[in-house]
């Protein structure tokens, strides 16, 4: 019989924003595991903040009782409530930060118990808010991911601060993906703590075909590419000042684009597509000149210090320079990419990626991601948590 594992995630299934916990739960199937994976509620409140794309797909999914994936080896589910734990007033509450799972439609429990989660091998975190588990679902293992530091988000509060120290106090292990988030989970005094990096998704992002996006055939090269969140730490500075002196290169923004429409520079040299469908991104990734991350690390230094950059092998895997911010974790990888301090440097940093690219080594960028390949990664870390 195949072990089992339930996963307590943020980011729902199918999201555009493919984050380590979803690679995680695709390398469990691979090795044979059943799993389960959960991700944040929705409620009507959400409502009052606008009909969205995703609000209706995560509806669906809660109204469907879940969906399964993967020839049926993952089931993945969003519970419905009418509270959900936020940074606002009342919702930031610790009565709404240890009971929001009270006020469901559906039990959660009941519903994994119905789909065969009762009893799991092991249960994986990485929301906080999911911690009463641990005390629902009959478990053997116990794993909390810590990704960021995620008390230096605006969506963070007194209580998931609580909540999160709790947790690592609780688990059997604390898995953190950055050097410098190690000060962090020492400070919640977990019981055993290892340090494990993001990876890449590599078959995916290195031998997708090159079928050039539709949208490309109207973007003069070269173009330079950013594909992800643009949220408080991307550095619209940065890149407004690069638009303005760069008026020959395409900068080119894949995914949510409402913080993009209102800070970045309307110029004839900015392409702003929204969001993709993440089957999608290598293609767009492949017939670009050079990926950025133009994270703001001089206004968000602990937030921005603590990420291990996902992106960074993904660009690479399909053999594409990188333009980075020069924060503290990427100094210490040392990988191929040109990193920047300053508005001067970053310019110059696209300038001579451009200018490079006739005798770039694209193979090489794609070697150096494959050793970071999410397959070898889990497998190791089957290893090493012992189920």
């Amino acid at each position: 019989m195949a072990k089992k594992v339930l996963m307590a995630c943020h980011n729902h299934w199918t999201s555009p924003f493919q984050v380590g916990s979803h690679h995680i739960a695709r390398e469990l199937v691979n090795l044979g595991f059943e799993v389960a994976f959960l991700s944040a509620p929705v409620s009507p409140l959400h409502v009052l903040g606008g009909v969205s794309a995703e609000l209706v797909e995560r509806y669906r999914i809660y109204r469907d009782g879940g969906r399964h994936d993967l020839d049926g080896k993952l089931w993945y589910y969003v519970p419905g409530t009418m509270l959900t734990p936020q940074n606002r007033p009342l919702l930031k509450t610790a009565v709404v930060a240890n009971h929001w799972h009270r006020t469901g439609w559906h039990k959660i429990e009941k519903v994994l118990s119905d789909k065969g989660f009762a009893s799991v091998d092991m249960i994986y975190f990485d929301n906080c808010y999911y911690s009463f588990l641990l005390d629902k679902i009959v478990h053997g293992k116990s794993i909390f991911r810590i990704a960021d530091k995620n008390s230096g988000f605006s969506s963070a509060t007194k209580q998931s601060n609580i909540l999160e120290a709790r947790l690592a106090g609780r688990v059997d292990h604390v898995i953190y993906t950055a050097h410098s988030l190690e000060d962090y989970v020492d400070k919640m005094n977990p019981r055993s703590k290892i340090y494990f990096p993001n990876g890449v998704f590599f078959d995916h992002f290195a031998n997708t075909d090159r079928k050039i996006p539709e949208e490309y055939k109207d973007i003069s090269r070269p173009i330079a590419l950013y594909v992800g969140a643009i949220n408080d730490w991307f550095d619209f500075e940065m890149i407004n000042a690069a638009v303005r002196k760069m008026p020959r290169v395409s900068f080119v923004f894949i995914g949510p684009d409402k913080s993009a429409q209102k800070n970045i520079t309307k110029a004839g040299n900015v392409f702003l597509l929204g969001s993709r469908p993440y089957g999608r991104i290598p293609n767009y990734m492949k017939n670009a000149d050079l990926g950025l991350i133009p994270f703001d690390f001089r206004k968000y230094p602990d937030l921005v210090n603590s990420i291990h950059p996902l992106k960074l092998y993904e660009y690479m895997a399909c053999g594409l320079p990188v333009v980075a911010a020069g924060w503290r974790e990427l100094e210490l990888m040392k990988t191929p990419a040109r990193l920047y301090s300053n508005e001067n440097e970053f310019v110059t940093a696209i300038d001579e990626t451009i200018s490079s690219l006739p005798t770039l080594d694209h193979a090489g960028l794609v070697s150096y991601a494959s050793k970071f390949d999410w397959h070898l990664k889990v497998k190791e870390l089957i290893e090493k948590v012992s189920i």
